[in-house]
């Protein structure tokens, strides 16, 4: 009888990841996973205080982890940040793009300041940063990069008209990345998730009609739970792993069948 395989290897070991948004929620479970996992972690975020916080527990744990302020809505500042990447760990082999906002408004009260401030936060970081880190894959010829969307990108809801825009943008921008750059080994998905318990859907979640409609016995959600930080960050490193060599432009749903 033969023994076990006791020598694990972390999936990420000698990888150089980065995630954006990192300071709060799903971006900071993946930022944790991907420490743990054997990754050095860069975490770009705007919240210079948060983002402290969580390089700070990730060094108490052994991780590596390099903090990077940055406005990803700035072009200026990303191409500063990634440069810092590339001089500091010579590849970046992991782009998790994670950062996002969302804010719900009726149709007809929804002015341009709120829109364009979804889009930019949403959606143009996500191509500028991707803009930023993709030469440096396609000299490495291997990369995966990982963007946040949502069931929105698939299946819009009322009073997210800006929030839906943006996420099926995210997805789009994915799938067009997966088809111009899998020619240099490049990887490009995204991760769906359904209703995620952090603070963006904080007052969502004290509403006991929002129960009523997800979550009770004959709510929308099958599993009959709401999404944890864990359950979108296992999605995505799953994206970014070897198990995911021959998966490139999909949409991974993380939401306890909601769009099933």
């Amino acid at each position: 009888m033969s023994e076990p395989n006791t020598h694990y290897c972390p999936r990420f070991k000698d990888q150089v990841g980065v995630v954006v948004g990192a300071a709060h929620g799903i971006g900071k479970a993946i930022a944790k996973r991907l420490g743990k996992e054997g990754a050095t972690v860069v975490i770009l975020d705007i919240d210079k205080e948060g983002m402290g916080t969580v390089g700070c527990d990730m060094q108490s744990n052994g991780f590596k982890v390099q903090q990077v302020y940055c406005d990803v809505c700035e072009s200026a500042d990303v191409s500063s940040a990634i440069q810092q990447v590339i001089d500091c760990h010579g590849r970046i082999d992991i782009l998790m793009q994670v950062a996002g906002i969302a804010l719900p408004v009726p149709f007809l009260q929804l002015d341009e300041a709120t829109w364009d401030r979804t889009i930019n936060t949403n959606l143009r970081d996500a191509f500028l940063v991707s803009k930023a880190v993709l030469p440096h894959m396609v000299e490495q010829r291997r990369g995966k990069l990982v963007f946040m969307a949502s069931t929105n990108s698939w299946d819009g809801e009322a009073q997210l008209a800006h929030y839906n825009a943006s996420k099926s943008g995210v997805f789009l921008l994915a799938k067009t990345i997966a088809r111009e750059f899998g020619k240099y080994g490049i990887n490009s998905n995204a991760v769906g998730p359904g209703v995620i318990k952090t603070r963006l859907s904080a007052p969502i979640l004290e509403d006991p009609f929002f129960h009523a409609k997800y979550i009770s016995e004959n709510g929308v959600i099958p599993l009959g739970r709401l999404g944890t930080t864990d359950d979108a960050a296992a999605a995505a490193l799953f994206l970014a792993s070897e198990d995911a060599a021959y998966i490139s432009g999909t949409l991974l749903f993380v939401d306890g069948g909601q769009l099933a």
